[in-house]
């Protein structure tokens, strides 16, 4: 029986490179299979990304640096 995914999946079509599925499933077997490794490999990689965007923006936010206008000349 097949484990039904936590989050909804749609279908997409991925052009891998020649082998590189087959080899995933050799490593992986049938249990597992090749298209979860690619989804959970995707997700992990946005997941990645995101935080790493957080915490550049977090960085940005805390330099609280107060800002002085300039006083023109008359």
């Amino acid at each position: 029986m097949r484990r039904r995914e936590d989050r909804a999946i749609t279908k997409h079509t991925l052009n891998l490179y020649a082998g590189d599925y087959e080899k995933l499933q050799q490593i992986h077997g049938t249990r597992i299979g090749a298209a979860k490794v690619i989804r959970d490999l995707v997700d992990f990689h946005i997941k990645k990304i995101q935080n790493e965007a957080e915490q550049k923006m977090g960085l940005v936010g805390d330099l609280n640096v107060p800002l002085e206008e300039k006083q023109s000349e008359q």
